[in-house]
């Protein structure tokens, strides 16, 4: 078998030393740390329009552009005069009802039975002398004329007419009221006080209130102007939770999870952070927003990811730039 010959072998040598080369570079790429993941956005801007629930003209606007907010507070007044008198009508219809109502439960008074009996027994004295009459001129034949007898028989007729309704008033009165009535009463009554709690709902709209803490970023009315049901008053900034928006590339998509703990920095505090958590990975692809101003990932497709950030002094504002960084 021959023997390489010497320019064979400085071509092995050559050919395992660029091996050697090679597997040292992947073997170090491999052994290197994985450089961290930084992510661009921005402070989101979640706005919502505060408006009242009645119309009227505005009376008090409390809050200039620019004004932080908390929940619950009044930010804005309605008059509230005509609001006013229809709460006091509608408290009064509830009075009447129920005393209507306790009037039918409270039943019939002793003295207005007494009363019914009384005229019981007068129609009854007033019959039996009617009708007495009527057989006396009957019995007369013709000694008495027919018109005399009449006028007897008729008012006998009226006479028993009388007693008969005499009788049925006092029936009833002795009854009671019926149970028809008072469940009608107290429809009544029921309808009236949806009525007052309505008055008293639509009173309680006069007053705007902040549903979240926030900053007023624009005013819309001012006092004086008349204001329909939902013309909103003014544009509010929420602030709580805070959110960041940032995105994230498909290869890097796995170096991300729910929960995660992220450093979010600005440039108008460049020597602080701001603690952060992933709250939300879209499941959708989008081309990169133009305001992430990235060279490397300005046109590719990326997923949006928000964050929610802890800023307990107050510091970041709606539309900064951010910088995210994960955290293992």
């Amino acid at each position: 078998m021959p023997f390489p010959s010497l320019s064979q072998k400085k071509v092995a040598i050559v050919a395992l030393l660029a091996a050697a080369a090679v597997g040292g570079v992947g073997y170090w790429h491999w052994s290197q740390p994985q450089a961290q993941l930084k992510l661009y956005g921005s402070i989101d801007m979640r706005t919502v329009d505060l408006a009242f629930e009645e119309s009227g003209r505005l009376q008090t606007v409390l809050f200039e552009e620019g004004g932080s907010v908390k929940a619950g507070e009044v930010i804005a007044k309605l008059d509230d005069s005509r609001y006013k008198i229809a709460r006091d009508q509608a408290a009064s219809q509830v009075g009447v009802a129920q005393a209507q109502l306790a009037l039918l439960l409270a039943g019939t008074r002793a003295e207005e039975i007494d009363v019914a009996r009384a005229r019981l027994k007068a129609t009854e004295a007033n019959l039996v002398l009617s009708e007495r009459t009527c057989k006396r001129h009957k019995d007369m034949g013709k000694a008495s004329s027919a018109l005399a007898r009449d006028q007897a028989c008729y008012k006998a007729s009226a006479d028993r007419a009388a007693r008969d309704e005499a009788k049925r008033t006092l029936e009833m009165l002795l009854a009671g009221t019926r149970a028809e009535e008072i469940e009608v009463a107290r429809a009544t009554l029921k309808q009236t006080q949806t009525q007052l709690a309505d008055a008293e709902r639509a009173l309680n709209n006069c007053l705007l209130y902040a549903p979240a803490d926030g900053v007023i970023r624009s005013r819309l009315k001012e006092p004086g102007d008349m204001v329909g049901a939902s013309t909103p008053i003014y544009e509010m900034a929420l602030m709580n939770p805070l959110w960041a928006r940032v995105y994230i590339d498909e290869p890097n998509l796995g170096r991300i999870t729910m929960g995660q703990k992220v450093a979010v920095s600005v440039d108008s505090f460049p020597d602080k952070t701001f603690d952060a958590t992933v709250g939300f990975i879209s499941s959708v692809a989008e081309f990169t927003p133009k305001t992430v101003q990235t060279e490397a990932i300005r046109t590719n497709l990326v997923y949006e990811v928000r964050l929610t950030v802890d800023d307990p002094q107050g510091l970041l504002r709606l539309g900064m730039p951010v910088t995210a960084r994960l955290l293992k």
